[in-house]
C-alpha cells in the first residue's frame, strides 16, 4: 500500500511537470517572451531620434539583451502575442529629449504610451500619434510641447486616459470638438493648455459621459454665460473637477456640476472671479469631500447646507468677500481642513468648531471676528496641527494658567490678536512647534527663558511689535533647525547684541535698544545669514571684518545707529542700508565687487570723494541710489545713465558740481514699468516684502514700505550744479518727483515739461532760471507741490485753476512774474512775449489806432502825392526824347479810343431803329 502511494505520488508529479511543459509551450514564460523583429527594429529607430543624456535607454540594444526588446527598460509585451503593448518612458529626474519618431507607428498593438516629464524643447505634438488606434492610455504631460494640439488625437476612439498638461501655456487648442469623438475617455488632464478660444469647452466636456477626472486648471477658459443649454447630458460618473485659476466670472458654473450629485467628490474652483453667493444646492453634493473656492469674489453668507455634507473633509473659502457668522459645523464631523481667512466674517467664533475631532488645519485669520476665545473652542481638537486666528483685532484669549490642550501644534499664528499682556503660558506645552507668530499681540512682559527651548523644530519665530524687554541670551545654540527666520523687531530689548544663530536665514532685530559694538555677533567663520536687519538701535563702533566672509548675505540694514569708521569690503550684497550713521571714507570702493547691488542708501553719513565713473557700469541692477547729505564732490558721471532699472536717484545735500547729464532719458525705469524678473524669484519676493526707502518727499522724509516700485524720483537739490535743465529729462514720463532746487542752474525751463504728467512734486526753486513759465506746467494736473520761487522768471503765469490753488509761495521771489496767484499783469503785457507791447491778443489799443489815422495817415498821403506827381511830370519836363515818345503814345491812344467810340455809336443807332420797326 505504501509503495502504491509512492508510485501514485510520483505519477502526479510527472503529470504536473508535463502539464507545465505543455503550458509553457503554448503560452510561454515571461523569460521566454520573444521580441518581434519588426517591433524591435522600430524601437531602435525610435531611440536613434531621442537625446538620452542620462543613459535611460542604455538597456536598449545592448549586448546582453540585444534582441530581447521585451526586457528593455519601459517596454512591456503581451504574454500571448509577444507584441509590444506598453511603452513607459516617463522620467522627471533624467528627462529624454530630441524627436518622437514616426517609427512608433510600426508598434501597431501599443495600448499604453507614457512620455511624460521629459523635455522635447517646445516641439509640436506629432500628428501621427492619432493613428495609434489601439491606444487606451496616452500621457504627454509636462514634457515641454507647444503649438496647437493635433485634432487627430480625436481618432483614438479607445482612449481612456489623456494627459496633455504642461508647465506653461505653450500648448493651445482653439476648440475641443475633437474630444467629443473619444467616447471612452475617463481621465482628461489639459492643465495649463491655452483654451482662450475654446468657447464650446463646456458643451464638449458634457458629452464625455464616462469621464471621471477632469483637470482644466489654469487654461484661460472663456467664461460660461447663462442660460446653460438644456441638452447637456453631463457625466454622472465625474468625481474630480479642477477648474482652478481660469478667471471664470459666471456663477452659473455651479449649476452645471450640481448634476453630478451622486458622484462628485472633489471640486477646485479657486482663483477665479466667481461672483454672488454660494448657492444652497451645493449642499446636495452628498459625496463631496474636497471643496476649494479660494480667491474669488463670492459674497453673502455661508449656506447652512454646507454643514450637512458629512463627507466633507477639506473646505477652503478664503480670500473672498463672505460676511456674517460661521454656521454650526458640528455635522461636518469629517472636516480635517477649514480655511475661512481673508473674508469679512464677524461675530463670535462658533464653539461648534471644538466638536470637529478630526480637524487638523484651522485658519480664520484676517477677518472681523470678535469676542473671547476659551478652552471650549478646542475641547475635542486632539488632531489640530495649525491654528491661525491672526489679524482679528477683536479677538482676545482667556485660558486658565494650568490649561493643557489636547493637541500638539506645529504652527501658531496669532498676530494682531489680544494675546497679552503676558506671554501665553499654554504654549509651553507645545513641543512640536515649527512656526510661532505672536507679533503685535499686546504683550508687555519680559521675555521668558523657556520659549528658546520650546521646540527643537522651531523654524519661524516672530514676536515683533510688542513690548518685550530685558536682555537676550546667547541665541547661537537655541535653534537647532537649519535656516530659521527670527523677528524680534519693535520691542524694548536692551543690552549688548547677543551671539546670533549662525544658520539663520533671516534675522530682524531692528527698532530695539541694543547698544555697544557688534564684533562678537557671529561665532562662525561664515554664517549663513541672508537677511540681517539691525537698524534703529544704539549700536556703535566700527564694523568687523567678518562681514566680508558672509557669502550668503544679500540684504544688510544697519541704518540709524552710531557706527563710524571705514566700511569693510563686501562681495555679495544685493541691498545695503547704512543711512544716518557716521561712516567715513570712500565707501563705494569697498562695494565694487558687489555687482548684484540693487539698493544703496548711504545717506546722512560723513562720506567723501568723487562718485566713481564705474558705478553705472558695475551696479547695473541698481534700483535705488541715495547718497544724500554727505560730502561727495565732483561732477555726476554720465555712466550713471546706464542704470536702466534705476527709479530713485538722490544726490541732494552734497558738494556736487558741473552740469546735469543729458543722457537721463536712458533711465528706462523712469519711462516704463519696472520688471524685477532679472533679479530672480527669491530676490523679487524678498525685495517686495522687506525692502523700503527713506525718501525726502515734499520736504519731509518718508519711509516707503512694500510700495517702493511706485516711487520714481530724482533729487539733486542743494548742490553746486550749473547749466540748464536738459530737455531729455522730459522723456522720464513715469517720474513722480523732481527736485533740482538750491543749485546754480540757469537758462529757460524745458518747453516740453508738460510731458511729465505723472509728476506729483516739482521743485526748481532758488536757481537762476529766466524767461517765461512754459504753458506745459499747467498740464501737470497731478502736481501736489510746485515750487518755482526765487529765480528770474518773467511774464505771466499760465492760466490754470490748479496752479492758482498752489499758493503764492510757489512763485514768489520772481519780481518780473505776474498773474494769479501773484499780482495782476499790466494791460499792455502779452504772456507769449514780454518784450512786445500790446494787449493779451497782440492787438493795439483803440486810442492808439485813432491817433494813427488822425496824424500819420494824412502825412503819408501828402508825401505819396508829392513823390508820385513829380516823379512823372518832372521826368517829362526835363527829358526831350521821353517827352516826344510820351505824346506820340498819347495821340495814338486817343485816336484808337475815338474810333472805338464812333463804331459803338453807329451800332447802337442801328439796333434802336430795328427795335422801333418791330
Amino acid at each position: 500500500m505504501i509503495k502504491f502511494f509512492q508510485h501514485f505520488h510520483l505519477l502526479v508529479i510527472v503529470l504536473l511537470l508535463c502539464l507545465r511543459a505543455t503550458c509553457e509551450h503554448f503560452i510561454g514564460t515571461k523569460d521566454d517572451i520573444r521580441c518581434l523583429e519588426k517591433e524591435r527594429e522600430a524601437l531602435l529607430k525610435f531611440k536613434d531620434e531621442l537625446i538620452d543624456e542620462y543613459g535611460q535607454l542604455s538597456s536598449w540594444g545592448n549586448q546582453k539583451n540585444k534582441k530581447e526588446c521585451c526586457k528593455w527598460r519601459g517596454v512591456l509585451c503581451d504574454n500571448l502575442t509577444n507584441h509590444i503593448i506598453q511603452l513607459d518612458l516617463h522620467n522627471a529626474s533624467a528627462p529624454l529629449g530630441g524627436n518622437i519618431s514616426v517609427w512608433l507607428l510600426e508598434i501597431q498593438h501599443l495600448k499604453h504610451l507614457d512620455l511624460s516629464f521629459n523635455d522635447f524643447n517646445y516641439s509640436k505634438i506629432p500628428q501621427f500619434i492619432g493613428s495609434l488606434g489601439r491606444l487606451q492610455y496616452l500621457d504627454l504631460s509636462d514634457s515641454y510641447f507647444s503649438g496647437e494640439i493635433p485634432h487627430h488625437l480625436g481618432n483614438l476612439s479607445e482612449l481612456q486616459f489623456l494627459g496633455l498638461g504642461t508647465y506653461s501655456n505653450a500648448l493651445t487648442s482653439t476648440n475641443l470638438d475633437w474630444l467629443s469623438r473619444i467616447h471612452s475617455l475617463r481621465y482628461l488632464n489639459l492643465r495649463h493648455v491655452n483654451l482662450t478660444m475654446a468657447t464650446n469647452w463646456l458643451q464638449t466636456i458634457s458629452k464625455l459621459i464616462q469621464l471621471k477626472v477632469l483637470d482644466l486648471s489654469e487654461c484661460d477658459l472663456p467664461t460660461v454665460l447663462p442660460p446653460l443649454p438644456s441638452t447637456f447630458n453631463a457625466s454622472n460618473s465625474l468625481y474630480q473637477l479642477d477648474l482652478f485659476g481660469n478667471n471664470l466670472s459666471s456663477s452659473c458654473i455651479f449649476h452645471w456640476f450640481v448634476n453630478f450629485s451622486s458622484s462628485l467628490s472633489y471640486i477646485d474652483l479657486g482663483l477665479n472671479k466667481l461672483q454672488g453667493p454660494i448657492p444652497d444646492d451645493i449642499g446636495n453634493l452628498l459625496s463631496l469631500s474636497y471643496l476649494s473656492l479660494i480667491e474669488n469674489q463670492l459674497e453673502g453668507e455661508i449656506p447652512t447646507s454646507l454643514g450637512n455634507l458629512s463627507s466633507l473633509s477639506y473646505l477652503d473659502l478664503s480670500s473672498n468677500q463672505l460676511i456674517g457668522i460661521v454656521p454650526h459645523l458640528a455635522l461636518s464631523s469629517s472636516l480635517t481642513h477649514l480655511s475661512l481667512d481673508h473674508n469679512i466674517f464677524n461675530g463670535n467664533v462658533t464653539q461648534s468648531i471644538g466638536s470637529l475631532s478630526k480637524l487638523e488645519y484651522l485658519n480664520l485669520g484676517s477677518n472681523h471676528f470678535e469676542g473671547i476665545i476659551t478652552e471650549s473652542h478646542f475641547f475635542n481638537l486632539s488632531q489640530l496641527r495649525l491654528l491661525d486666528l491672526s489679524y482679528n483685532p477683536g479677538i482676545s484669549f482667556d485660558f486658565s494658567l494650568g490649561w493643557n490642550p489636547l493637541f500638539q501644534l506645529t504652527d501658531v499664528l496669532l498676530a494682531g490678536c489680544k494675546v497679552g499682556p503676558h506671554f501665553p503660558t499654554w504654549l509651553r506645552t507645545q513641543t512640536t512647534l515649527y512656526t510661532l507668530d505672536i507679533s503685535n499681540a499686546g504683550i508687555i512682559d519680559t521675555f521668558p527663558e523657556w520659549p528658546w527651548e520650546l521646540s527643537s523644530n522651531l523654524y519661524d519665530l516672530n514676536v515683533s511689535h510688542n513690548n518685550f524687554h530685558g536682555v537676550l541670551p546667547n541665541l547661537s545654540s537655541k535653534f537647532s533647525t537649519n535656516f530659521p527666520i527670527i523677528d524680534l523687531s519693535f520691542n524694548h530689548f536692551s543690552g549688548s547684541l547677543p551671539i546670533l544663530p549662525p544658520t539663520a536665514v533671516v534675522l530682524v532685530l531692528s527698532n530695539n535698544k541694543f547698544s555697544g559694538p557688534i564684533t562678537n555677533i557671529c561665532n562662525e567663520t561664515n554664517c549663513s545669514w541672508y537677511y540681517l536687519d539691525l537698524s534703529n538701535n544704539q549700536l556703535s563702533g566700527q564694523l568687523p571684518d567678518f562681514f566680508a566672509n558672509l557669502s550668503n548675505l544679500k540684504f544688510l540694514k544697519l541704518a540709524h545707529n552710531n557706527f563710524s569708521g571705514k566700511f569693510p569690503s563686501l562681495n555679495y550684497l544685493s541691498s545695503l542700508h547704512l543711512q544716518n550713521n557716521s561712516f567715513t571714507g570712500e565707501i563705494l570702493t569697498s562695494l565694487r565687487n558687489c555687482t548684484s547691488l540693487a539698493f544703496i542708501d548711504l545717506s546722512r553719513n560723513k562720506l567723501t570723494g568723487k562718485i566713481p565713473t564705474w558705478v553705472g557700469d558695475t551696479f547695473t541692477r541698481l534700483v535705488v541710489l541715495s547718497l544724500r547729505s554727505n560730502e561727495f564732490f565732483g561732477s555726476i558721471p554720465s555712466n550713471l545713465c546706464h542704470l536702466a532699472h534705476l527709479q530713485v536717484l538722490d544726490f541732494s545735500l552734497n558738494k556736487i558740481s558741473g552740469a546735469i547729464p543729458k543722457c537721463l532719458n536712458n533711465l528706462t525705469a523712469m519711462i516704463q514699468e519696472v520688471d524685477y524678473e532679472p533679479y530672480g524669484t527669491l530676490f523679487t519676493s524678498v525685495f517686495q516684502v522687506f525692502e523700503s526707502a527713506n525718501v525726502m518727499w515734499k520736504r519731509n522724509e518718508y519711509e516707503y514700505l512694500n510700495t517702493l516700485q511706485l516711487v520714481k524720483l530724482i533729487d539733486l537739490s542743494s548742490n553746486n550744479l550749473v547749466g540748464d535743465v536738459p530737455a531729455e529729462i522730459t522723456s522720464l514720463v513715469m517720474l513722480v518727483g523732481l527736485n533740482l532746487s538750491r543749485n546754480n542752474l540757469s537758462g529757460i525751463l524745458p518747453a516740453k515739461i508738460g510731458r511729465l504728467r505723472s509728476l506729483d512734486f516739482l521743485d526748481l526753486s532758488r536757481n537762476q532760471f529766466f524767461g517765461g513759465i512754459p504753458v506745459g506746467v499747467s498740464q501737470l494736473d497731478q502736481l501736489g507741490v510746485l515750487d518755482l520761487s526765487y529765480n528770474n522768471l518773467s511774464g505771466k503765469i499760465p492760466q490754470n485753476i490748479h496752479l492758482q490753488t498752489l499758493g503764492t509761495s510757489a512763485f514768489e521771489g520772481n519780481p518780473h512774474l505776474c498773474g494769479l496767484p501773484l499780482k495782476a499783469c499790466p494791460r499792455d503785457e502779452i504772456v507769449q512775449d514780454p518784450k512786445r507791447n500790446g494787449n493779451a491778443n497782440g492787438m493795439k489799443d483803440s486810442e492808439e489806432e485813432d491817433k494813427l489815422i488822425n496824424d500819420g495817415f494824412y502825412i503819408t498821403m501828402a508825401v505819396g502825392f508829392v513823390f508820385g506827381f513829380w516823379g512823372v511830370c518832372g521826368t517829362l519836363m526835363f527829358n526831350d526824347s521821353w517827352r516826344i515818345s510820351f505824346f506820340k503814345l498819347w495821340n495814338s491812344s486817343m485816336d484808337w479810343l475815338y474810333v472805338k467810340i464812333a463804331i459803338s455809336k453807329i451800332r447802337l443807332k442801328e439796333a434802336f431803329h430795328k427795335f422801333v420797326k418791330f
